[in-house]
């Protein structure tokens, strides 16, 4: 048996680019905010916090050429 949790949503194309470019977004915020911050464990957790938006884009169903006419 399935676990629905662990499968792909059914999106639109449109959807999952939204959804990436949404993600990008993110990615170019933390990177910013990584730079301009002094506490270490505020910076770390913003690493973390990256490291998962990085992992969630490489795994985004978007073809690339889709993704890039955004």
């Amino acid at each position: 048996m399935s676990n629905p949790a662990l499968e792909t949503p059914q999106l639109a194309d449109e959807d999952w680019i939204l959804i990436t470019h949404l993600l990008e977004i993110k990615q170019r915020d933390l990177l910013a905010e990584i730079r301009h911050t002094d506490k270490r464990a505020f910076r770390e957790a913003l690493h973390e916090r990256l490291d998962q938006v990085e992992r969630l884009l490489r795994q985004m169903p978007v073809p690339a050429v889709i993704a890039r006419t955004v």
